[in-house]
């Protein structure tokens, strides 16, 4: 009698399959489209919380370094791990300038954050970008004709402004310092702690801490970094 292999013997003989169709595909996919365009939204928000952020440049007070149109990305990271720097371009909270703007309905809320997640301007002006030009401790003056900015006694020396020099643009001298609520330290202003002076490139037309005072560290939304758009633009800040 013919032996029979136990691995064979316990096998059960194959069942025929139910073929995948096309038309059965393409509603699977349509299924899962939702869910991962879900996702895809989530990953998104994540990164624009508490990573990198694409801003829009609505006006002019940074002209020449960045003009009206160019889209900026900004990262967040660098001023949880470390401090301001002098030199820094900036994002910081409207805020700073007063109220908040008023409510919207919320499909206006949701159309806006979807376009600030594009780097898209979104018909309302709530961040600005600014350059740190001094930070908390430093004596900061701005002054002169031509104007000339001074930090803790040393003239600085500011390559990226172009045009011609600013001769008649908001100064600060130690007469100012009072309704900056700062005070006076020799010929200048002294920046409290956990605050940094910012002034827009084109000092001409820059609302900026000449008009404000001091921004609070932690107003600012994050560092920009770079010029993403558009490509004849693009370059490090």
């Amino acid at each position: 009698m013919a032996k029979v292999d136990e691995a064979t013997r316990d096998e059960a003989p194959p069942r025929p399959g139910r073929p995948r169709t096309k038309s059965s595909g393409i509603i699977a996919y349509l299924t899962e489209l939702p869910i991962l365009i879900l996702f895809a939204f989530g990953i998104a928000i994540l990164i624009k919380t508490f990573l990198v952020q694409a801003f829009y440049i609505p006006s002019g007070s940074m002209l020449p370094t960045l003009q009206i149109g160019d889209r900026v990305l900004v990262e967040k990271l660098s001023y949880v791990l470390g401090e301001p720097a002098r030199g820094d371009v900036v994002v910081f909270a409207r805020s700073v300038f007063g109220p908040a703007p008023p409510d919207v309905p919320w499909y206006e809320d949701v159309r806006n954050f979807t376009r600030e997640l594009l780097g898209l301007p979104n018909g309302r002006e709530e961040d600005y970008i600014k350059r740190i030009v001094a930070v908390g401790g430093d004596t900061v003056s701005y002054s002169g004709t031509p104007r000339r900015l001074v930090v803790n006694g040393d003239t600085i020396e500011e390559s990226f402004l172009e045009g011609p020099e600013d001769i008649d643009s908001p100064p600060l001298t130690s007469r100012d310092c009072g309704s900056l609520s700062m005070k006076r330290a020799a010929e200048g202003c002294r920046v409290p702690r956990g605050k940094v002076f910012v002034m827009g490139d084109n000092r001409s037309n820059s609302e900026d801490s000449r008009v404000i005072g001091p921004v609070k560290v932690d107003k600012i939304v994050g560092h920009a970094f770079v010029v993403l758009w558009p490509p004849a633009d693009a370059s490090g800040l």
